[in-house]
């Protein structure tokens, strides 16, 4: 028996404007874009022609037609437009609740530069567009709701097939998920039981998803982790540094100082001063 099919019978979504953002590369900025800063959403930047420059955690990037850049929660970016045209796609991380099986943290990728076939890009381009048509109309039908939110899901999905690699193959995503937590969670769990604890998961079953996926055991990832976090605090500079120590839960100045020296040879002062002088260089 042929299932009758209505728009009435579809699980009712939001409209897209209201969980996402489609803008031209040259929107007025809400911030003072011209500084570090970071944002608490996704953002996909799809440069169509032009030339720029960014800088994202620490990497300078320089921009061309055909290039896409996407840049997750939490990340320093400062970016230089230039003559650079295109669009920025931009979506809190609630707005997966509706385009599953896709999560959040597959978008986590060490990497953030794509550069795809001209063909693939120009689909691509042509679907955030799509989005912005129909983000600016006030009432949707429940099947152009979908189409918007297909659209980028195919742009998202390309991104994750494009970046490859093992955590796409990894048994239930665990190393790419434990990045995702650590990235949220680094400024009050420092220990890697307590992702275990959040993932549902044993230690040794963390460490082969992580050694499997990125060759490196859970607590290397954290400590990693946390040293991005201490650079990029230390860069936005609106902290001291016995802020930045407390603020990160470690129980004293002198053990955030051994942590520093430990890991970069520097001590935070020095760390800091090199931070901004590279920045300043840029």
């Amino acid at each position: 028996m042929k299932e009758e099919f209505s728009a009435g019978s579809l699980v009712k979504l939001p409209h897209p404007n209201e969980l996402l953002v489609v803008e031209p590369l040259d929107y007025f900025n809400p911030y003072d874009y011209k500084q570090p800063h970071r944002h608490d959403y996704f953002e996909v930047i799809l440069i169509k022609e032009g030339e720029g420059h960014q800088y994202i955690d620490f990497t300078p990037f320089k921009m061309q037609g055909g290039q896409i850049f996407n840049i997750y929660p939490g990340q320093v970016h400062l970016m230089h437009r230039d003559s650079a045209k295109g669009l920025l796609i931009q979506f809190r991380k609630e707005l997966f609740e509706f385009i599953r099986p896709l999560q959040h943290y597959h978008l986590y990728f060490a990497n953030p530069a794509f550069i795809p076939e001209p063909e693939v890009f120009n689909n691509l381009y042509s679907m955030a567009g799509q989005i912005a048509g129909l983000i600016k109309k006030e009432y949707l039908t429940p099947l152009s709701i979908y189409k918007a939110y297909s659209y980028l899901e195919i742009i998202l999905i390309s991104l994750a097939e494009m970046q490859g690699g093992l955590i796409i193959a990894d048994n239930g995503h665990l190393a790419s998920r434990f990045l995702s937590v650590l990235s949220q969670s680094i400024h009050s769990r420092k220990n890697v039981a307590d992702y275990c604890e959040m993932l549902n998961c044993s230690r040794d079953k963390l460490n082969m998803a992580c050694k499997n996926a990125f060759g490196k055991p859970a607590l290397e990832l954290l400590h990693e982790e946390l040293l991005l976090e201490i650079r990029r605090l230390l860069l936005l500079g609106k902290l001291s540094l016995k802020e930045i120590a407390f603020e990160l839960g470690f129980d004293s100045p002198a053990n955030f100082s051994i942590f520093i020296k430990k890991k970069t040879g520097m001590t935070p002062s020095e760390l800091q001063v090199s931070i901004i002088e590279k920045f300043k260089s840029y």
